[in-house]
Protein backbone atom coordinates (compact mmCIF):
# COMPACT_ATOMS: atom_id res chain seq x y z
CA UNK A 1 0.00 0.00 0.00
CA UNK A 2 2.64 2.81 1.01
CA UNK A 3 4.44 1.48 -2.17
CA UNK A 4 1.87 2.30 -4.85
CA UNK A 5 1.33 5.38 -3.18
CA UNK A 6 4.69 6.74 -3.40
CA UNK A 7 4.62 5.24 -6.64
CA UNK A 8 1.82 7.60 -8.03
CA UNK A 9 3.32 10.77 -6.43
CA UNK A 10 6.22 9.89 -8.21
CA UNK A 11 4.38 9.96 -11.31
CA UNK A 12 2.33 13.25 -10.20
CA UNK A 13 5.35 15.10 -9.68
CA UNK A 14 7.12 14.04 -12.66
CA UNK A 15 3.86 14.81 -14.70
CA UNK A 16 3.49 18.24 -12.57
CA UNK A 17 7.42 19.23 -13.98
CA UNK A 18 6.01 18.48 -17.73
CA UNK A 19 3.00 20.32 -17.20
CA UNK A 20 4.87 23.29 -15.86
CA UNK A 21 7.35 23.37 -18.56
CA UNK A 22 4.30 23.66 -20.93
CA UNK A 23 3.32 26.64 -18.94
CA UNK A 24 6.79 28.63 -19.79
CA UNK A 25 6.70 27.75 -22.54
CA UNK A 26 3.28 29.03 -23.99
CA UNK A 27 3.91 32.73 -21.81
CA UNK A 28 7.45 32.64 -24.34
CA UNK A 29 5.73 33.50 -27.43
CA UNK A 30 5.89 36.41 -29.56
CA UNK A 31 2.53 36.99 -30.12
CA UNK A 32 -0.14 39.00 -27.78
CA UNK A 33 -2.93 36.87 -27.08
CA UNK A 34 -3.33 33.89 -24.75
CA UNK A 35 -2.31 30.11 -24.96
CA UNK A 36 -4.47 27.59 -23.38
CA UNK A 37 -3.96 24.08 -22.48
CA UNK A 38 -6.97 21.30 -22.36
CA UNK A 39 -7.51 18.63 -20.12
CA UNK A 40 -9.49 15.65 -20.87
CA UNK A 41 -8.75 16.02 -24.40
CA UNK A 42 -6.80 12.55 -26.13
CA UNK A 43 -4.03 13.12 -28.43
CA UNK A 44 -6.57 11.61 -31.55
CA UNK A 45 -8.75 14.78 -30.09
CA UNK A 46 -11.29 12.44 -28.69
CA UNK A 47 -13.12 14.09 -25.78
CA UNK A 48 -12.93 11.96 -22.86
CA UNK A 49 -13.76 14.20 -19.93
CA UNK A 50 -11.61 14.60 -16.70
CA UNK A 51 -10.22 11.96 -15.07
CA UNK A 52 -9.07 12.01 -11.31
CA UNK A 53 -6.55 13.66 -9.70
CA UNK A 54 -7.86 17.01 -11.62
CA UNK A 55 -5.40 19.87 -11.90
CA UNK A 56 -6.49 22.79 -9.43
CA UNK A 57 -5.53 26.27 -10.10
CA UNK A 58 -4.16 26.57 -6.56
CA UNK A 59 -2.09 23.55 -6.85
CA UNK A 60 -0.30 24.71 -10.72
CA UNK A 61 -0.27 28.59 -8.82
CA UNK A 62 1.53 27.38 -6.00
CA UNK A 63 3.81 24.90 -8.32
CA UNK A 64 4.86 27.96 -10.03
CA UNK A 65 5.17 30.23 -7.00
CA UNK A 66 7.78 28.31 -5.64
CA UNK A 67 9.77 28.22 -8.73
CA UNK A 68 12.63 30.88 -8.88
CA UNK A 69 12.37 32.94 -12.04
CA UNK A 70 14.32 35.56 -13.46
CA UNK A 71 13.23 39.30 -12.44
CA UNK A 72 10.89 37.75 -10.49
CA UNK A 73 8.79 37.41 -13.74
CA UNK A 74 6.47 34.40 -13.60
CA UNK A 75 3.60 33.05 -15.54
CA UNK A 76 0.08 34.05 -14.85
CA UNK A 77 -2.58 31.13 -15.43
CA UNK A 78 -6.38 30.00 -14.41
CA UNK A 79 -8.29 27.28 -14.47
CA UNK A 80 -11.87 26.87 -15.50
CA UNK A 81 -13.94 23.80 -15.74
CA UNK A 82 -16.09 24.15 -19.20
CA UNK A 83 -19.00 21.57 -20.31
CA UNK A 84 -18.32 20.72 -23.70
CA UNK A 85 -21.17 17.92 -25.15
CA UNK A 86 -22.50 17.15 -22.15
CA UNK A 87 -18.42 16.30 -20.91
CA UNK A 88 -16.61 18.37 -18.06
CA UNK A 89 -13.01 20.00 -19.59
CA UNK A 90 -10.57 21.52 -17.55
CA UNK A 91 -9.05 24.33 -19.59
CA UNK A 92 -5.58 25.92 -18.12
CA UNK A 93 -5.32 29.41 -19.45
CA UNK A 94 -1.52 30.92 -19.84
CA UNK A 95 -2.10 34.55 -19.67
CA UNK A 96 0.20 36.25 -22.18
CA UNK A 97 3.00 38.73 -21.17
CA UNK A 98 4.87 41.43 -22.33
CA UNK A 99 7.98 40.70 -19.94
CA UNK A 100 9.39 38.04 -22.00
CA UNK A 101 11.61 36.10 -21.93
CA UNK A 102 10.37 34.51 -18.89
CA UNK A 103 13.29 31.87 -17.64
CA UNK A 104 14.68 30.05 -14.02
CA UNK A 105 17.27 31.42 -12.36
CA UNK A 106 17.04 27.86 -10.05
CA UNK A 107 17.32 24.49 -11.93
CA UNK A 108 13.45 22.75 -12.03
CA UNK A 109 13.93 18.92 -12.73
CA UNK A 110 15.12 19.20 -16.04
CA UNK A 111 14.74 22.69 -16.75
CA UNK A 112 18.02 24.12 -16.05
CA UNK A 113 18.32 27.41 -15.06
CA UNK A 114 19.40 30.51 -17.57
CA UNK A 115 17.80 28.31 -20.25
CA UNK A 116 15.18 30.05 -22.48
CA UNK A 117 12.20 27.60 -23.03
CA UNK A 118 10.06 28.61 -25.96
CA UNK A 119 6.89 26.30 -28.42
CA UNK A 120 7.85 25.75 -31.89
CA UNK A 121 4.54 24.02 -33.74
CA UNK A 122 3.79 21.29 -31.14
CA UNK A 123 7.59 20.48 -29.32
CA UNK A 124 8.60 22.66 -26.63
CA UNK A 125 12.57 23.43 -26.80
CA UNK A 126 14.60 20.23 -25.15
CA UNK A 127 15.19 19.93 -21.83
CA UNK A 128 19.19 20.41 -22.30
CA UNK A 129 18.59 23.42 -24.74
CA UNK A 130 17.94 26.57 -25.76
CA UNK A 131 15.77 28.18 -28.32
CA UNK A 132 16.54 29.42 -31.18
CA UNK A 133 18.12 32.36 -31.13
CA UNK A 134 16.07 34.11 -33.60
CA UNK A 135 13.08 33.37 -31.26
CA UNK A 136 14.96 34.66 -27.99
CA UNK A 137 15.74 37.95 -30.24
CA UNK A 138 12.15 38.55 -31.14
CA UNK A 139 10.59 37.20 -27.32
CA UNK A 140 13.30 40.76 -25.99
CA UNK A 141 11.68 42.72 -28.81
CA UNK A 142 8.45 41.70 -27.35
CA UNK A 143 9.60 43.07 -24.01
CA UNK A 144 11.01 46.76 -25.30
CA UNK A 145 7.91 46.63 -27.49
CA UNK A 146 9.63 46.43 -31.17
CA UNK A 147 6.98 43.85 -32.12
CA UNK A 148 4.03 45.91 -31.86
CA UNK A 149 2.60 48.67 -34.62
CA UNK A 150 3.06 52.31 -33.92
CA UNK A 151 -0.66 52.90 -32.69
CA UNK A 152 -0.84 49.66 -30.50
CA UNK A 153 2.30 50.40 -28.96
CA UNK A 154 0.97 53.56 -27.56
CA UNK A 155 -2.02 52.32 -26.37
CA UNK A 156 -0.28 49.64 -24.21
CA UNK A 157 1.92 52.49 -23.05
CA UNK A 158 -0.95 55.09 -21.87
CA UNK A 159 -1.15 53.08 -18.61
CA UNK A 160 1.84 54.40 -17.45
CA UNK A 161 1.91 58.08 -17.07
CA UNK A 162 5.71 58.62 -15.60
CA UNK A 163 6.96 57.28 -19.36
CA UNK A 164 5.11 60.48 -20.99
CA UNK A 165 5.87 64.38 -20.92
CA UNK A 166 3.86 66.99 -21.90
CA UNK A 167 4.35 70.58 -22.81
CA UNK A 168 1.48 72.86 -24.42
CA UNK A 169 -1.38 70.16 -24.88
CA UNK A 170 1.36 68.07 -26.55
CA UNK A 171 2.68 64.58 -25.19
CA UNK A 172 5.72 62.43 -26.40
CA UNK A 173 6.69 59.11 -25.11
CA UNK A 174 10.18 59.68 -23.04
CA UNK A 175 11.58 56.41 -24.66
CA UNK A 176 10.04 56.64 -28.15
CA UNK A 177 9.78 60.62 -28.65
CA UNK A 178 8.24 59.85 -32.42
CA UNK A 179 5.16 58.93 -30.39
CA UNK A 180 3.21 61.99 -29.97
CA UNK A 181 -0.49 62.54 -28.23
CA UNK A 182 -1.46 66.47 -29.61
CA UNK A 183 -4.89 68.20 -28.36
CA UNK A 184 -6.03 71.18 -30.69
CA UNK A 185 -9.01 73.38 -29.96
CA UNK A 186 -12.16 72.54 -32.44
CA UNK A 187 -13.26 75.43 -33.88
CA UNK A 188 -16.61 74.72 -35.11
CA UNK A 189 -19.26 75.84 -32.55
CA UNK A 190 -20.58 73.04 -30.97
CA UNK A 191 -23.45 72.44 -28.26
CA UNK A 192 -23.06 71.17 -25.29
CA UNK A 193 -24.19 67.48 -25.01
CA UNK A 194 -26.66 66.88 -22.44
CA UNK A 195 -24.04 65.70 -19.87
CA UNK A 196 -22.04 68.87 -19.10
CA UNK A 197 -26.13 70.21 -17.76
CA UNK A 198 -24.83 67.69 -14.78
CA UNK A 199 -21.88 70.14 -14.09
CA UNK A 200 -22.08 72.75 -11.56
CA UNK A 201 -20.89 74.72 -14.86
CA UNK A 202 -22.36 73.88 -17.67
CA UNK A 203 -19.89 75.71 -19.88
CA UNK A 204 -18.30 73.33 -21.89
CA UNK A 205 -16.25 73.55 -25.31
CA UNK A 206 -14.49 70.69 -27.76
CA UNK A 207 -10.94 69.49 -28.71
CA UNK A 208 -9.43 67.40 -31.26
CA UNK A 209 -6.82 64.70 -29.93
CA UNK A 210 -4.48 63.16 -32.23
CA UNK A 211 -2.07 59.97 -32.02
CA UNK A 212 0.85 60.39 -33.83
CA UNK A 213 3.69 58.64 -35.15
CA UNK A 214 6.14 61.27 -36.51
CA UNK A 215 3.96 63.54 -38.88
CA UNK A 216 1.60 60.74 -39.47
CA UNK A 217 -2.32 60.69 -37.58
CA UNK A 218 -2.93 57.12 -36.82
CA UNK A 219 -6.16 57.89 -34.45
CA UNK A 220 -8.22 61.20 -33.65
CA UNK A 221 -10.85 61.05 -30.82
CA UNK A 222 -13.29 64.36 -30.21
CA UNK A 223 -12.37 65.90 -26.61
CA UNK A 224 -14.83 67.67 -24.57
CA UNK A 225 -14.12 70.11 -22.06
CA UNK A 226 -16.15 69.94 -19.26
CA UNK A 227 -17.36 72.48 -16.27
CA UNK A 228 -15.86 75.33 -17.72
CA UNK A 229 -12.80 73.63 -17.98
CA UNK A 230 -11.89 71.41 -14.98
CA UNK A 231 -12.55 68.17 -17.03
CA UNK A 232 -10.82 67.11 -20.34
CA UNK A 233 -11.55 63.53 -21.31
CA UNK A 234 -12.73 62.03 -25.00
CA UNK A 235 -16.65 62.47 -25.47
CA UNK A 236 -18.76 58.98 -24.78
CA UNK A 237 -20.47 56.72 -26.70
CA UNK A 238 -24.19 56.69 -27.80
CA UNK A 239 -26.52 53.85 -26.40
CA UNK A 240 -30.34 53.57 -27.04
CA UNK A 241 -32.46 50.96 -24.94
CA UNK A 242 -35.97 49.96 -25.05
CA UNK A 243 -36.70 49.42 -28.76
CA UNK A 244 -39.99 48.88 -30.39
CA UNK A 245 -41.39 45.33 -31.19
CA UNK A 246 -39.27 45.34 -34.18
CA UNK A 247 -35.94 46.44 -32.89
CA UNK A 248 -36.20 49.75 -35.39
CA UNK A 249 -36.84 52.51 -33.04
CA UNK A 250 -36.09 53.04 -29.26
CA UNK A 251 -37.72 55.22 -26.25
CA UNK A 252 -34.42 55.95 -24.26
CA UNK A 253 -30.37 57.57 -25.18
CA UNK A 254 -27.98 57.42 -23.15
CA UNK A 255 -23.99 57.52 -23.30
CA UNK A 256 -20.99 55.45 -21.83
CA UNK A 257 -17.51 54.11 -21.68
CA UNK A 258 -16.47 50.74 -21.99
CA UNK A 259 -13.62 49.54 -19.32
CA UNK A 260 -10.53 48.72 -21.52
CA UNK A 261 -11.61 50.42 -24.56
CA UNK A 262 -9.20 52.63 -26.69
CA UNK A 263 -11.47 55.59 -25.74
CA UNK A 264 -11.57 54.14 -21.89
CA UNK A 265 -7.76 53.98 -22.21
CA UNK A 266 -7.63 58.12 -23.00
CA UNK A 267 -9.44 59.15 -20.88
CA UNK A 268 -7.94 57.54 -18.54
CA UNK A 269 -4.99 59.04 -19.42
CA UNK A 270 -5.99 62.76 -19.13
CA UNK A 271 -8.14 61.86 -16.20
CA UNK A 272 -5.90 62.68 -13.04
CA UNK A 273 -7.49 61.57 -10.11
CA UNK A 274 -5.35 63.53 -7.83
CA UNK A 275 -6.48 66.60 -9.27
CA UNK A 276 -9.39 67.62 -7.25
CA UNK A 277 -10.84 69.46 -9.72
CA UNK A 278 -11.05 66.51 -12.09
CA UNK A 279 -12.59 64.17 -9.61
CA UNK A 280 -15.20 66.77 -9.11
CA UNK A 281 -16.00 66.94 -12.46
CA UNK A 282 -15.30 63.13 -13.25
CA UNK A 283 -18.18 62.73 -10.05
CA UNK A 284 -20.61 64.08 -11.56
CA UNK A 285 -20.22 62.71 -14.94
CA UNK A 286 -20.22 58.94 -13.39
CA UNK A 287 -23.99 60.14 -12.20
CA UNK A 288 -25.75 60.34 -15.73
CA UNK A 289 -22.95 58.66 -17.83
CA UNK A 290 -22.53 54.52 -17.25
CA UNK A 291 -18.99 53.05 -17.27
CA UNK A 292 -19.52 49.69 -18.32
CA UNK A 293 -16.25 46.46 -17.15
CA UNK A 294 -16.58 45.51 -20.84
CA UNK A 295 -18.86 45.41 -23.81
CA UNK A 296 -19.97 42.20 -23.31
CA UNK A 297 -21.18 43.51 -19.46
CA UNK A 298 -22.65 46.16 -21.95
CA UNK A 299 -24.44 44.05 -24.34
CA UNK A 300 -26.16 41.38 -21.89
CA UNK A 301 -27.48 44.56 -19.46
CA UNK A 302 -28.97 45.87 -22.74
CA UNK A 303 -30.65 42.92 -23.22
CA UNK A 304 -31.63 43.02 -19.50
CA UNK A 305 -32.87 46.17 -20.41
CA UNK A 306 -35.12 45.61 -23.60
CA UNK A 307 -36.76 42.77 -21.44
CA UNK A 308 -37.64 44.68 -18.56
CA UNK A 309 -38.50 48.15 -20.26
CA UNK A 310 -40.88 48.76 -18.04
CA UNK A 311 -38.31 49.12 -15.07
CA UNK A 312 -36.74 51.96 -16.60
CA UNK A 313 -39.38 54.12 -17.25
CA UNK A 314 -41.15 53.57 -13.99
CA UNK A 315 -37.32 54.46 -12.51
CA UNK A 316 -36.76 57.41 -14.41
CA UNK A 317 -40.54 58.57 -13.30
CA UNK A 318 -39.14 59.26 -9.70
CA UNK A 319 -36.40 61.18 -10.80
CA UNK A 320 -36.64 65.01 -9.93
CA UNK A 321 -33.08 66.30 -10.14
CA UNK A 322 -32.11 68.26 -13.42
CA UNK A 323 -35.94 70.08 -13.66
CA UNK A 324 -34.04 73.30 -12.72
CA UNK A 325 -31.81 73.25 -15.74
CA UNK A 326 -32.35 75.43 -18.87
CA UNK A 327 -30.68 75.06 -22.36
CA UNK A 328 -31.99 78.22 -23.75
CA UNK A 329 -34.69 76.21 -25.89
CA UNK A 330 -37.86 74.77 -24.40
CA UNK A 331 -37.54 71.81 -26.62
CA UNK A 332 -33.92 70.81 -25.96
CA UNK A 333 -34.24 71.40 -22.33
CA UNK A 334 -36.92 68.64 -22.20
CA UNK A 335 -34.85 66.50 -24.06
CA UNK A 336 -31.93 66.93 -21.92
CA UNK A 337 -33.92 66.34 -18.83
CA UNK A 338 -34.74 62.98 -20.30
CA UNK A 339 -31.30 62.29 -21.30
CA UNK A 340 -29.62 63.19 -17.52
CA UNK A 341 -32.48 61.09 -15.85
CA UNK A 342 -32.17 58.02 -17.96
CA UNK A 343 -28.74 58.23 -17.10
CA UNK A 344 -29.24 58.38 -13.42
CA UNK A 345 -32.08 55.46 -13.39
CA UNK A 346 -29.56 53.12 -15.90
CA UNK A 347 -27.11 53.57 -13.55
CA UNK A 348 -28.98 52.48 -10.91
CA UNK A 349 -30.58 49.83 -12.72
CA UNK A 350 -26.95 48.78 -13.48
CA UNK A 351 -26.14 48.96 -9.82
CA UNK A 352 -28.75 46.22 -9.01
CA UNK A 353 -28.23 44.17 -12.02
CA UNK A 354 -24.59 43.42 -11.12
CA UNK A 355 -25.31 42.70 -7.50
CA UNK A 356 -27.34 40.11 -8.68
CA UNK A 357 -25.36 38.94 -11.73
CA UNK A 358 -21.97 38.82 -9.93
CA UNK A 359 -23.88 36.46 -7.61
CA UNK A 360 -24.66 33.68 -9.91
Amino acid sequence: MSRRKNTFQCACVLHRKKWVKDIVCFANTVHDENCYLIFGVADNLEIKGMQKPRKKQADIIDSISNLIFAGDVYPTVEVKTIVFDGVELDVLTIFNVENTPIYLKKQYGQMRPWCIYTRTGDKNTPDNGNADVTDIENLWRKRLGLTKPPLEYIYDRLHNKAEWTTSDNRYYNVYRPEYTIEIHPNDDDLDAEFYAYAMPNSNTSYDELNIKYQTTILDSYQIVVLDGGRLQIPTPTWGYVCHDEYGLHHKYTYKYYVGGSKRYRILRFLYDPQNSDHRYAFMHLQDVVLFYRSDEERLAFEVYIEGHQNLLSDKISEITRFDHISTGSDRKTEVYKERLKTGVALNALLKEWRNTHDTK
